[in-house]
Formats: C-alpha cells, structure tokens, sequence
C-alpha cells in the first residue's frame, strides 16, 4: 500500500445512506470485502431526512411496486438480524380525502389498487380515525392499506453502518471523493481528500449528487429535487397509519396513471376555501407532495414540499417552509401554539420513469435515482450486489441505464 493509499479493497462503495449501506452489507454476504467512503456521515443526505415512510399503495403496478414489496420485504429481513432498532411500523397508509370528487376518484384507485394485490379498502372519516388519531380535521374519509409501512430512516442507516463494520466492512467518514482511478480504460478505485482507495470495482451510490459524475463522463438520467419537511412538538405518541393528503399528489403514480384522474380536482383549493388564505398561494409556488407521519415519539412529520429542480443547495426555501405551515395550520387548527422544532430539506433525485438505476457504467457501477429510495434502497442493494457477482437477478434488466422507457433531458442544468 502506498504512502497516499488510504483501502484497498474489492469493492469500493460511494455513499453512505441506505443505497449504499444496503449494497455494501450485500456484497459482503456475497465475500467481498467492501470499503465504504461518505463524504459527511451516514444518512447525511435524504436518507436521514425524511419520515421514513415505506409506501406500496401509490407505486405503479409491475415493477414499481414489485420492488417496493420486495424493499419493505428486505426490511422485515433486518429486523430478524438486527432486532427491532429501527422501529419498523406495520401500522398501514391512509390516503384521506377533502372532498367528494376526490373520494369518487379514490374508489377507482381502490379498485386499481385490489387487482395489483394490495389489502385496500374504502373507509370512513369515523374509520380513519381509529388508524390515526391525528387525520386532518378536513378529511371527511380515506382510503386504507394495510400493506405501507415505517420506518425510522436515521435508526435504520445507524444499526446498518454499525452492522457493515462488524461484519468486517471499512468505512470512512468526511472523505470526499475527488474522481475515479483508472488504469488505461479499467477503473482502478477512487481518489479522495485523505488518499486513494484501490478496488477493481466502484459502486456510485451518490443520490443527487450522481449528477457530478457528467464530469467522470458518465452522463446519469436524474434530474434532482430539494425535498423539503416540518417537524412538530409530540403531538401523540399512538402508534398512527403513514397519511397522504390530497394536496399534492406528485409521488402518486398508481393515482395519476388512473383514466379517470383529475389534476384540479386535487389541486390545492381556492384561498378562499381555507382558514388561512395565504395556504393556497404558497404551495402553489413550489410542488408539494401531501404527506404527514409520526415517529415513536409522537413528533409530527409535515410535507413533502418540492422545489430546487437541477440545483444541489440543500437549504429550504422560505416558499416551501411558508407551504407546509399555511396547510398545517389550515388542517390542524388547534396545533396553532404547537412548536416546530424541525425545519429541513433533503436532496432527492429521480428518473423520467420514476424507476431506480442499477447498473454498470462506463466501468463502474451506479445506483441511483432512488425517488422512494426508503423502499426501494434495500433491494436495490440487492440487485447491485447481484449483478456484480454475476448472479440472476429478476429485477436488474428493468433497472438498466439503456431501458426504452428512460429518458435524458440534456437541457438539465447540474
């Protein structure tokens, strides 16, 4: 080993949320011996800021939702071997509802939902609430799945990172990585600020920050996003279902594909329509993808506000904050002189086809573009650790870079 060698491995893995992690504790059941390097901490980036919320109910039928059955599949994995230390919740999603046009439309979401084999049902507002004791005082109903899930995200990275060093995986924290190594046309490892790292394979799993890879010629398809959430004061320590509001149904594929959906009818309502005439006008000026969790605590997690398309400033916008108080505050007006005591953004990326990206580039490996990275992380590991150790895998010819139905927006600013 050289003098500015830092590892040498046969693997090295960049990134240290749950992508990585579950890659890196993948190829070492696999025998490599694997070198993580994160350029702050495990979770720094939207693995550590988000409610943890594992949704099956709004995927895409196929592949879609087959790998967030198998991502929430690999969690009930980890709780086997680690225990329960990341506080893994089978309490199910509602999908609530303001309004009757909205309820009408859901009915045929249920439907849609039934014959991909989810356990959904139509219920009451009087319903929802035994599943929530914190629905919305606007929800006049819902929608039930028993089949969504939760997690707590920084547990879940921490017990994983503490695992991967047990089981003989080296990790090494505040280390940038600088660029690839390469012999000729072979990749040889990575260049970081404490030295090189030599591995006969790289696996990028950088989430937004994969853009800066155009700079090592690989062009990845993602396009990035500032993904912005509130937390509150303990508001109710119950155990509460995961809840999707109507407010913002970006993230909602299995609704939007539906024929019979209706963007304005779950468009934010009229100002006029609200306690706090502000609410409207300030979620309309960043996306909004309506959602609200629990951790055990009790603590409230308010979003998911969306805006920073193309950018890699991880700092919340005042819009998105002003966004995600006017709707609480319209929702949940007796939480009016509850404290906020969380105010973040997280950096996620996507694809055209919302699908992740497992596979080989340019003589790496990548995978990225983990929108729903939370249930599609873990088997995506997975697939990575599969398709390096040249195993059959039923999910990596659809995670392909080159698939048909990914697209690349060469406009896209990094």
């Amino acid at each position: 080993m050289g003098a500015d060698t830092l590892a040498t491995g046969d693997i090295v893995v960049v990134g240290a949320g749950i992508v990585g992690l579950c890659t890196a504790w993948e190829l070492r059941k696999r025998g490599f011996d694997v070198v993580v390097v994160e350029q702050r901490f495990p979770g720094y980036g939207a693995s550590g800021r988000n409610a943890g919320a594992i949704w099956l109910q709004t995927r895409r039928a196929g592949t879609e939702l087959a790998l967030a059955k198998a991502g929430n599949e690999k969690y009930k994995e980890f709780l086997r071997e680690f225990g329960d230390v990341f506080d893994y919740r089978n309490q199910g999603g509602l999908f609530f509802f303001e309004n009757d046009e909205q309820g009408r439309i859901l009915e045929d979401y249920v439907s849609d939902r039934r014959a991909a084999g989810l356990d959904i049902t139509m219920i009451s507002r009087e319903e929802a609430l035994k599943q929530s004791s914190i629905l919305p005082d606007t929800a006049i109903g819902a929608v039930f799945c028993a089949d969504d899930a939760q997690i707590d995200g920084v547990q879940f990275v921490n017990a994983l990172a503490a695992a991967c060093v047990r089981a003989g995986i080296r990790k090494f924290e505040n280390t940038s990585v600088l660029s690839t190594l390469r012999q000729g046309d072979t990749v040889i490892g990575v260049r970081s600020v404490r030295g090189e790292i030599h591995a006969s394979g790289v696996v990028w799993a950088t989430g937004a920050w994969s853009t800066n890879l155009r700079a090592e010629g690989i062009d990845v398809p993602i396009e990035t996003a500032r993904v912005g959430q509130m937390l509150t004061q303990p508001v109710d320590t119950r155990a509460n279902a995961i809840m999707h509001g109507p407010r913002g149904v970006y993230g909602c594929g299995a609704l939007t594909d539906l024929q019979t959906y209706d963007p304005t009818i779950f468009a934010i309502p009229n100002g006029a329509m609200l306690a706090r005439p502000d609410a409207a006008a300030a979620t309309l000026s960043v996306g909004y993808d309506d959602s609200i969790a629990q951790n055990r605590g009790g603590s409230m997690f308010i979003g998911n506000s969306l805006d920073g398309r193309g950018s890699l400033n991880p700092h919340i916008s005042i819009n998105a904050t002003n966004a995600m108080v006017s709707t609480t505050l319209d929702r949940y007006q007796s939480l009016a002189d509850y404290g906020v005591t969380g105010l973040w953004a997280g950096l996620g990326s996507e694809t055209s086809d919302h699908l992740p990206i497992v596979d080989r580039a340019d003589g790496s490996y990548i995978n990225v573009g983990h929108a729903w990275g939370v249930a599609s992380g873990p088997i995506c590991g997975q697939v990575m650790a599969e398709v390096i150790a040249g195993e059959d895998s039923g999910f990596a010819g659809a995670l392909k870079m080159n698939r048909q139905t990914l697209t690349i927006d060469t406009d896209q600013s990094s």
